[in-house]
């Protein structure tokens, strides 16, 4: 059985990036997670549960620092 990883992998910079264009990453923790981005606003969300850490709005930045938990 195959890793889901929906969208593409997330490019490393936030200028590489389209809006409205699914990515994924894996977290620090090895939890995957799928994001997008609609004008300057990056909304991410962590497949197969997470509870109350599972999920996000915010900027490049954030994601980022959600992403390395």
């Amino acid at each position: 059985m195959t890793d889901f990883r929906p969208g593409r992998p997330l490019p490393t910079t936030d200028s590489d990036t389209q809006e409205r264009q699914l990515y994924h990453a894996q977290r620090k923790d090895g939890a995957w997670a799928t994001m997008a981005r609609e004008a300057n606003a990056w909304q991410w969300r962590q497949l197969h549960g997470g509870g109350e850490d599972g999920y996000g709005r915010g900027s490049w930045r954030e994601m980022q620092g959600w992403l390395a938990k």
